[in-house]
């Protein structure tokens, strides 16, 4: 379309479709109208959509078009007209003062944005507005209407400033704007004390949260001395208690929605307040100011400090308000603390009170309190602070908080509480994800006290546990208690060694006396945790280790065996010696529950690796009959699948599910752990395994060739094979080679190049695998290659996966076996070319990948005389690929990752570079039109002179982006 001669009837026709349609006629429609917009035409047509009997939908686009002009298109209006536009926008105000409220927000924020514009030409335009609104002075507009769009207005001016398009600097604009602070906060505080007195109706409720509002947006914006808004705070204190109490005293006891916003409203312009960034600089009224907070605020946390009470919402923002304020200014309350100052001491006593209230607040977050979250991450501030401190001032302290980090203790103990059997069912799964956040949280706290407490944290929490377990007695159903405590030791148990013999040995015996089955299965699942979490104490401490065998077994066949799995392996893979004892009793539980088929899959996965860790401690001769009894069935399932060569959704989960488990047992079977075994020459039970299955692995290959999950669950379970084993799989290491060639005979894919590459790193060193290692990596390259030559360029995209692969390993093949590079061979200009195929993908991972390994490649190049030539026949060419990259066809946040080839080439090749980016650069409207030929030298001399710097170079290439994206404004500089 003509944007010249814009049809209006076909425009308003648009509107309706864009407001009215699915969201594909929307998509195709809104491209179509912001062309409108941005056209010169829209000065006048927007006037035109909003002419009196135009739909509301067509008004609102007139209004957003208006203000779209106005912050971006500034430039277009000749400064003759603009006193014109602006009688023409005040006019079009009061034609719009009845509504829609829509469209007069959006011409109350035209008008903001005009202000801002004309601050120079206009100097009291904001003075004009609030004597013109404030008084009155519009004729058959209501007094509450006007004072409405004053404030739309005035909370428009410092939003319109960090936004619109101008040629003065930001920093010009709010210095300009800050001069008005006084104005526009002496106008709302004298509207808001005339309001104290009189009765509030709906309307006034709006207004004056409006007003408030304005008050967070000017000082978040523009920012004003925390001395000049004591008074403002008292009158907002004065509306959050006259919100509040009248309910309480009346006995209604819940607040109203319009009283819960303006007193939400008043609290947090007061945290905007009290947390700007200069507020440091003025220590005694911040004192001042936080006193009048709990003077006015505690009588309020007070009356709701209960379970369930009505007002939840005002209390959440009344400790936001508190934490926000010691948080912002705890090095002035510490300081207190330090020099001793009463009054400040005092201050800082209240406030910790309140935030120790905070975290207890009675209920069981989220569903019978919302506050205590908010208080957690003062508690890590507050050790944090202190832990900084110079060493004496820090002493003091630190003996200081030791008594409020003991009763934190017992509150988190408390609050880590779960819901029990009575309460559960009022809970769905949002409120029981994000209890178990919460617990997490909790579980970080607990370490912030370690942190402060030291040894004493477990004093205390033995002696909780001591009452929780007196309860239990009482009431045989209070498990939540206990369940909380140990949950507590097992948050703190990383800081614990097998030098603790006090609380710790009484922990492991109270877990293993419990009498689970006549409690609730969360006790035990935690147990079970807990024993996980205590296994480095456990190997110093090993005859404690018997109860925690018997508790994980009972564990492993209950609901709880996801966390019985998780122990197990723990305890295997920390004091796996200490359990050669108990090795086959273990085994044969773990065989049974395996048998019985009650756990999910991914439980009995996970136990795989427990039952190759306890097979790695049997007599060689024994090692056969658990295989047998364990491993064969997997292998015969597999067996069974293939010979059916069916490829169904439920053979796939199956054949997933057996070689995962597969792959997690030859990650942890190595009998090479046990010392009195290692110079005994029996073959690894794995390669035992393999010789007789490596067949079915080339069979699920063949099969699978399609399902890339299937693929990489085979491949990593031969991974897991060689990394576990090491030298000791170089008897498997010709038969693993003819799988690899045969998969890629059929299908190259990532999880084979990755299973190449871990082939390749472990054995060329070894003199006897090199030829073969040698072979592997041509095979490895002409694979890759085939399947790149197949692919046309446009469908590249669709191998990303692939292409990221063979380049990430290919990098890390050449970093660690520098030896590789020896092989002239190779077709080292085919791999550089790919590599510039795979920089030029919008994905992220080939970018990535493919940008190392040429960096990779530069630093090694000087070498070797073969790959030298590469790059000096390559490097402009590379550079060339580069600059297409960064110039427009990579993603911007991807630009970064073309530093370290710039940087590279500039390192090895730095002559050279100079002359190729030149020449590469010089060609007219490269990389795009929208950079100068003088921005291009200016590059070109920053990119050049930049040799190891990183950051700066990647700060160049962004700037350099944005260019010649078009993405930098070409009005004035941001600030």
């Amino acid at each position: 379309m003509d944007f010249e001669t814009i049809n209006i009837e076909q425009l308003e026709e648009a509107v309706v479709v864009f407001y009215r349609s699915t969201s594909q006629e929307q998509a195709i429609t809104h491209e179509w109208l912001t062309k409108a917009e941005a056209s010169p035409q829209a000065w006048q047509f927007s006037w035109q959509l909003m002419q009196l009997g135009k739909s509301q939908e067509v008004q609102f686009f007139g209004a957003i078009t208006l203000h779209s002009k106005l912050m971006k298109y500034w430039h277009e209006v000749p400064p003759e007209n603009r006193e014109e536009l602006k009688q023409k926008i005040l006019e079009t105000i009061v034609q719009f003062a009845g509504g829609p409220k829509l469209v007069l927000n959006r011409l109350c924020l035209s008008l903001s944005a005009f202000i801002v514009h004309m601050l120079e030409d206009w100097p009291c335009a904001i003075e004009e507005v609030i004597e013109t609104f404030q008084n009155q002075r519009i004729p058959n507009v209501t007094a509450d209407v006007q004072l409405w769009i004053m404030l739309e207005v005035l909370q428009g001016i410092p939003e319109e400033a960090q936004v619109i398009h101008s040629s003065v600097k930001r920093v010009t604009l709010r210095g300009e704007i800050g001069k008005r602070v006084p104005l526009v906060l002496q106008t709302i505080e004298a509207y808001l004390k005339q309001q104290m007195n009189k009765e509030w109706d709906t309307e006034g409720y709006n207004n004056m949260a409006r007003a408030v509002k304005c008050v967070s947006v000017w000082i978040r914006s523009i920012g004003y001395s925390i001395e000049s808004c004591v008074s403002i705070c008292g009158v907002m204190l004065e509306l959050v208690n006259k919100c509040y109490w009248p309910c309480i005293r009346s006995g209604v006891g819940c607040m109203s929605a319009d009283e819960n916003e303006l007193a939400e409203t008043c609290l947090k312009a007061m945290v905007s307040i009290i947390v700007q960034p200069d507020c440091h600089n003025y220590p005694k009224t911040a004192a001042v100011l936080i006193k009048m907070f709990l003077d006015s605020l505690c009588d309020i946390t007070q009356r709701e400090w209960r379970r369930d009470n009505d007002n939840e919402d005002i209390i959440v923002h009344i400790y936001m308000l508190f934490v926000s304020a010691v948080e912002r200014h705890s090095a002035l309350f510490l300081s207190g603390i330090t020099a001793t100052d009463p009054e400040l001491f005092a201050i800082w006593s209240r406030m910790v009170h309140e935030i120790l209230q905070c975290t207890d607040k009675p209920g069981i977050y989220p569903v019978e309190e919302s506050c205590s979250t908010m208080a957690l991450a003062f508690w890590y501030m507050l050790q944090g602070d202190v832990f900084a401190m110079p060493d004496e001032e820090k002493r003091k302290c630190w003996e200081h908080i030791k008594p409020l980090y003991a009763h934190l203790t017992t509150v988190l103990v408390r609050k880590s509480e779960q819901p029990d059997e009575s309460s559960i069912d009022k809970w769905n799964s949002d409120d029981l994800e994000c209890f178990r956040c919460y617990r997490q949280d909790i579980s970080d706290t607990f370490m912030y006290c370690y942190d402060v407490l030291d040894d004493y944290i477990l004093e205390i929490l033995a002696a909780m546990l001591d009452e929780a377990i007196a309860e239990l007695q009482t009431h045989p159903t209070h498990w939540t208690k206990l369940e909380a405590c140990i949950y507590s030791f097992q948050s703190v148990a990383e800081h614990f060694g097998g030098e603790e013999s006090r609380q710790i040995p009484k922990l492991m015996r109270v877990l293993s006396e419990i009498p689970y089955e006549k409690l609730n299965e969360k006790l035990l699942g935690t147990a079970l945790e807990t024993i996980g979490s205590y296994c480095s104490w456990l190997m110093d401490n090993p005859t404690f280790i018997p109860p925690a065998i018997d508790l994980l077994v009972r564990g492993l066949n209950s609901t709880m065996s996801a966390q019985a799995t998780l122990g197990l392996k723990e305890l295997c893979r920390d004091c796996q010696l200490q359990l050669k004892p108990y090795a086959e009793p273990l085994l044969d539980a773990c065989q049974a529950t395996l048998s019985a088929g009650r756990m999910k899959n991914s439980d009995s996965v996970r136990l795989m690796f427990s039952i190759g860790k306890l097979m790695s401690l049997l007599p060689p001769e024994q090692i056969p009959k658990y295989l047998d009894i364990i491993v064969s069935p997997c292998f015969e399932e597999l067996q069974t699948i293939c010979q059916a060569g069916a490829t169904s959704p439920a053979a796939r989960i199956r054949t997933i599910f057996r070689l995962n488990m597969i792959s997690t047992l030859f990650s942890s079977l190595n009998t090479d752990v046990d010392e009195e075994l290692k110079n005994v020459h029996n073959m690894q039970p794995v390669l035992l395994v393999m010789e007789k299955t490596m067949p079915i692995f080339r069979r699920i290959a063949e099969l699978w060739v399609e399902e890339l999950d299937v693929l990489e669950a085979a491949c990593s379970a031969l991974k897991h094979a060689i990394v576990n084993l090491g030298s000791s799989f170089r008897p498997m290491l010709q038969d693993l080679c003819y799988f690899i060639v045969a998969s890629f005979q059929t299908r190259c894919c990532a999880p084979t190049l990755e299973i190449t590459k871990t082939a390749i790193i472990v054995f060329f060193w070894e003199e006897s695998c090199k030829p073969l290692m040698q072979q592997l990596l041509l095979e490895f390259v002409k694979h890759s290659f085939k399947l790149f030559e197949n692919t046309p360029h446009e469908n590249f995209s669709n191998i990303s996966d692939t292409m990221e692969m063979f380049f990430a390993c290919l990098t890390q093949i050449i970093k660690k076996v520098p030896q590789v590079l020896e092989d002239k061979t190779i077709a080292y200009d085919r791999l550089i070319y790919y590599a510039q195929r795979a920089m030029t993908l919008p994905e992220n991972g080939p970018i990535r990948a493919s940008t190392q390994f040429v960096t990779q490649f530069v630093m090694q190049s000087r070498n070797h005389a073969h790959m030298t030539e590469v790059v000096l026949a390559s490097g402009e060419q590379i550079l060339h690929t580069a600059m297409i990259c960064v110039g427009y066809m990579t993603p911007r946040q991807q630009v970064d990752k073309f530093a370290d080839v710039f940087l590279s080439i500039n390192k090895k090749y730095p002559a050279e570079m100079a002359v190729w980016l030149k020449t590469v650069m010089s060609v007219p409207n490269f990389p795009t039109e929208l950079i100068s030929e003088a921005e291009k030298s200016r590059y070109v001399t920053l990119i050049i002179k930049v040799k190891f710097n990183k950051r700066l170079l990647q700060q160049h290439l962004t700037e350099l982006a944005g260019k010649t994206r078009g993405l930098v404004p070409l009005q004035s500089p941001v600030n």
